[in-house]
């Protein structure tokens, strides 16, 4: 149903229109009976507004001979009441095909037309329908079993069919307020309490108890009907009641002001006590203003909530062995002299006082990682400017695979005599 509350200048509530969805289920429904297959209804429920309009139309502007079909495309169309060519057209077609509007001479190739009163009983229905979701048939099948009771010779057998059709009509509408009181919300039983709101079933059903009394005292079959219609209705009230209690119960508890429209809050602020009031603004929530905040006060706040941190000093430095030197560099230099005389010590036994010296079968001998170990030793005395060696290393590989070092260079190793040297030597 349309959320639309009445404005605060409304003295007595509206009954919106049902919701769309539930307008084309309703209409599905009544028509049922008649339907030949599922899609009889239109998908738009907007569309059955123009049946309305073409009711208007032929009330206001229809001659004797009734109105055209170009006149009421003119009429309905952009410059009438306001619907689409293409709209016009393809409901024209569809309301001609479905005798809403037949031509004025039952001949071929007439184009002009009257409406059916049948199918402005139609337009009508659908409009009921779209108010109250068919609670008003229900009243008019009442009032129509009231008129037949009031008769002077009322026939039993017609008034017995009417009573118990008035009884199957209200337990259907308490069976469906039965099922909306349990699995519907608040707000939407508040909207079929409203579409039941205006009527007086309860005060209709005793009439018929005392008509059927009156006309045909004594017959059990009908006083039993005319009471199971008073039953009917007692659960139908039972229902709508439930209803209401739910509406209070959860619309109060959650504090939602939708339960009431804006018409009745006005009605009850001018008629209703202070105790009352007072109750009701007992369960409203209020916000505090928020207080002032300036951008050095946002600040400090959040300067006064971050923890303190302990700045961190210096490492101590840890505290030196005994004949451990002051300065780390000076035992850098220290050990740096201790490898270099190493070395000194390693070349010269390999060379063995001579100016060169083969050291490839002494590599094989040692094996692997032991000849990795040595030749590292010689090309860091090769690469130290203040020793006196240089390596030569041959280009061809000695490949044995049955030796401890598989892949192996001719590797020379040579000593650098000062300048001279080697001429007085020779």
């Amino acid at each position: 149903m349309s959320g639309t509350q009445l404005s605060w200048d409304d003295a007595e509530d509206e009954v919106a229109l049902l919701a769309p969805t539930e307008r084309m289920t309703n209409w599905r429904a009544f028509l049922a009976p008649l339907a030949a297959n599922r899609e009889v209804v239109v998908k738009d429920p907007e569309m059955v507004k123009l049946a309305a309009d073409v009711v208007a139309v032929f009330a206001e502007h229809a001659a004797l001979s009734g109105l055209t079909r170009a006149q009421l495309r003119e009429l309905l169309g952009p410059s009438g009441r306001g619907w689409p060519e293409a709209v016009v057209e393809s409901r024209l077609g569809l309301l001609i095909d479905m005798s809403f509007l037949e031509p004025y001479v039952l001949k071929a190739h007439q184009d002009r037309y009257v409406m059916r009163p049948a199918g402005l009983a139609g337009a009508i229905a659908a409009e009921r329908l779209s108010l109250h979701g068919g609670v008003d048939e229900l009243i008019g099948l009442l009032d129509r079993t009231r008129d037949l009771l009031r008769r002077e010779d009322p026939d039993p057998d017609e008034a017995l069919k009417a009573l118990r059709t008035c009884r199957h009509g209200l337990m259907v509408f308490a069976l469906d307020l039965q099922r909306q009181v349990a699995t519907a919300t608040p707000a939407e039983l508040v909207l079929t309490q409203r579409r039941h709101d205006h009527t007086d079933f309860d005060g209709q059903v005793i009439q018929l108890n005392e008509l059927v009394t009156r006309a045909f005292s004594g017959r059990m079959v009908l006083e039993d009907a005319a009471a199971a219609l008073l039953e009917a209705a007692q659960i139908y009230r039972q229902e709508l009641l439930a209803a209401v209690r739910k509406v209070l119960e959860q619309g109060g508890s959650s504090l939602n002001l939708d339960v009431l429209s804006s018409g009745e809050y006005l009605h009850l602020a001018r008629t209703a006590g202070l105790n009352r009031l007072g109750h009701f603004g007992e369960l409203l929530i209020a916000d505090a203003p928020l207080p002032w905040w300036d951008g050095q006060a946002v600040v400090d706040t959040a300067a006064s909530y971050t923890p303190a941190r302990a700045e961190k000093g210096r490492p101590v430095p840890p505290t030196p062995r005994p004949g451990t030197p002051s300065d780390p560099f000076s035992a850098l230099e220290d050990a740096d002299v201790v490898e270099r005389k190493r070395r000194r010590i390693l070349m010269d036994d390999l060379i063995d006082d001579s100016e060169g010296a083969d050291v490839t079968a002494t590599l094989e001998e040692r094996g692997w990682p032991g000849a990795a170990r040595l030749l590292v030793d010689i090309l860091d005395c090769h690469a130290d400017p203040a020793l006196p060696y240089w390596v030569d290393i041959a280009v061809p590989v000695r490949v044995d695979s049955t030796a401890s070092v598989t892949y192996l260079h001719q590797v020379t190793v040579r000593q650098d005599l000062p300048t001279g040297e080697g001429e007085n030597a020779g």
